[in-house]
């Protein structure tokens, strides 16, 4: 089961060391989302992480520097993908540089899976998917239509949202292809012991890494 990481909105400090150390135990997909920063904040950023970790990170904004830093991918946004005119430069722009590179985009309700796309993504991030009080699927997901959702939508989802340790199994038995972090590893005191147990879980349960 794929494991992404989402960077904070928020820098958090020593975050690259955090997230070199991520790569190294084993986190082969990240997703640089900073809303805020300038081209030259997020190539600043992209420096302080080892060339060769590069090829694991799927940027957010600034698609540029996805060829300029041999990136794994890039993540389209809703304004990206939107039909208005003054995106339609932008999204042929996108389809035309980044025709081979790694492709993924996001879904906030269980019913959006079932919209045929224009162009293919690789995976799609699907939620808020849980509720991160209880665990469970949150208001607008429910069992059967998620499980449905993943066998018959043609696409692989990635559950984001309320995610921790707990949810790990449960998003592998409704057929989930991934399962996204952002939260429960940035808001926690020590955030890269977080991320141990987000691994400890996944070989608990003899899940394979992707």
């Amino acid at each position: 089961m794929k494991l992404v990481v989402i960077t904070p909105s928020k820098d958090v400090e020593d975050e690259q060391t955090l997230v070199t150390k991520m790569f190294e135990s084993g986190l082969k997909t990240l997703h640089l989302r900073k809303p805020r920063y300038s081209t030259n904040q997020m190539a600043a950023y992209l420096k302080e992480i080892p060339k060769h970790f590069h090829n694991r990170i799927v940027i957010h904004s600034h698609h540029s520097l996805a060829l300029k830093f041999n990136l794994k991918g890039i993540h389209l946004s809703k304004n990206h993908l939107s039909t208005k005119w003054k995106y339609v430069f932008t999204r042929l722009r996108l389809k035309l540089k980044f025709g081979e590179t790694s492709k993924s985009r996001s879904y906030s309700r269980l019913q959006q899976v079932y919209v045929e796309e224009e162009q293919n993504f690789d995976y799609y991030l699907i939620g808020t998917t849980y509720s991160n009080m209880t665990g469970e699927l949150y208001s607008g997901f429910y069992e059967d239509g998620v499980i449905a959702a993943n066998k018959n939508s043609g696409k692989k989802l990635v559950a984001r949202g309320g995610t921790a340790p707990i949810t790990i199994l449960k998003s592998q038995n409704y057929g989930f292809h991934g399962i996204a972090f952002n939260s429960y590893i940035w808001n926690a005191e020590l955030p890269y012991e977080n991320f141990l147990k987000v691994l400890a879980e996944f070989k608990k349960h003899n899940i394979e890494l992707e």
